[in-house]
């Protein structure tokens, strides 16, 4: 019972995190590019708004970069509890600015609060790391299922509080969000029971995550599985992040339209992540999966090039939303499933920061590469999607295609 509690609380701190970070696609979108509600000014380029969008965005991957790593150490040595509450109380700052920086239409206020929500959502190492205390070997790709539809979930929610709240102030949803944070912390303080137990005791650098990034790459047995992590992240990044510029240029979206695909998607990755990708993650091998899943995402964006009609969203979301379903719980299981127990910490630590570092490179791209056209989102995440199932099938060959 305690187990089952200490579980679903985790899920909880998972939903909070994901909300929060899908409240700000169709805010930031929508205040940075659509010309009835933009805070720049007209005259402002198409390119120069790219950059701005991205830097909003990236901030907090970049953050997220430094903070897993280190957060996840340090839970590996004094325990998941006492690291969630940290990382809890920061993302309660982080909307706290946020809220002001809507009010006083500041990007500088807003980066900084970007900032301390990143730092919070650093705890996805915790999260990812508790899961594993919390299972065996024959559920722990179950729970990493429910992990991601805790994610959809809290992304479906985000977006549709993001879009539908924002017609009365853009500093509504941010509110609710520091308020759910909130209530987040009380509870891990009153009711989550440690779940690691097994401490041990190693330096731990500021510039883990940099440190990390090296290691990921250096391990043979995971340099596939985090090269192809690196590419997967980076191009659903730049899709799902930047995509709404599509949707605004081509059909003049407003917040509300885009916050309710955003949560039209999500709900099915939701459904998909708990239910629906059961019977395939539990009959076939996760490379096998996942390689196949990242393939077909690849040719479904690259396909959106010559739907430009607003009918296909309806189609293709819910499709890319039941694939990617499929990718992140199988890739982060690949990853915990090669690595010793009381190391779990780290090495999803390690996964978190090449997962931040695609995310945050994502953005900050994004100037340059929105300035070529509305079109790029789908091109880069198309592309991006198929090299990294490539990548994992040049690796992993006998793996995926052998019985």
């Amino acid at each position: 019972m305690k187990t089952t509690i200490s579980l679903w609380l985790v899920l909880f701190v998972v939903f909070l995190d994901w909300m929060g970070i899908g409240l700000v696609y169709p805010i930031f979108s929508t205040m940075i590019f659509h010309p009835e509600h933009s805070i720049l000014d007209p005259t402002v380029s198409e390119s120069m708004r790219g950059w701005y969008l991205g830097i909003l965005l990236a901030v907090m991957s970049i953050s997220q970069f430094f903070s897993s790593p280190i957060i996840g150490s340090f839970s590996d040595q004094k325990g998941r509890r006492p690291l969630f509450l940290i990382s809890l109380a920061l993302g309660i700052v982080g909307y706290a600015f946020c809220v002001v920086g809507v009010l006083i239409k500041s990007l500088l206020v807003l980066i900084a609060s970007r900032c301390f929500v990143g730092i919070s959502a650093g705890n996805a190492a915790v999260v990812s790391a508790s899961i594993v205390d919390l299972s065996d070997e024959s559920n722990k790709a179950k729970h990493f299922g429910l992990y991601s539809m805790a994610c959809g979930v809290g992304f479906t929610v985000g977006p549709f509080l993001g879009g539908f709240l924002s017609k009365s102030h853009f500093a509504i949803p941010f509110c609710i969000a520091g308020v759910a944070t909130f209530l987040n912390l009380a509870l891990i303080y009153y009711f989550f029971k440690e779940t690691h137990h097994i401490r041990k005791n190693a330096p731990i650098r500021w510039d883990e995550g940099v440190r990390n990034l090296k290691k990921a790459f250096k391990v043979r047995e995971l340099k596939a599985l985090f090269l192809t992590v690196l590419f997967f992240c980076f191009g659903w990044s730049f899709f799902y992040e930047f995509i709404p510029v599509a949707w605004i240029a081509n059909f003049r979206f407003d917040a509300t339209k885009i916050g309710f695909f955003y949560a039209y998607g999500a709900a099915v990755y939701a459904l998909s992540s708990g239910v629906l990708i059961r019977p395939i993650v539990g009959r076939y091998k996760h490379s096998s999966v996942l390689f196949y899943a990242l393939f077909c995402v690849g040719l479904i964006l690259l396909s959106l090039l010559i739907l430009p009609s607003s009918f296909w969203i309806w189609i293709y979301l819910p499709v890319v939303n039941f694939l990617m379903a499929l990718v992140y719980p199988t890739s982060t299981t690949l990853v915990s499933d090669k690595t010793s127990k009381d190391a779990q910490g780290e090495i999803l630590g390690i996964l978190q920061s090449v997962q931040s570092a695609a995310f945050a490179i994502s953005p900050l791209a994004a100037g340059w590469l929105l300035g070529n056209g509305s079109h790029m989102p789908m091109l880069v995440g198309g592309l991006s999607m198929i090299i990294g199932a490539l990548i994992l099938g040049g690796f992993l060959k006998k793996e995926i295609f052998v019985k």
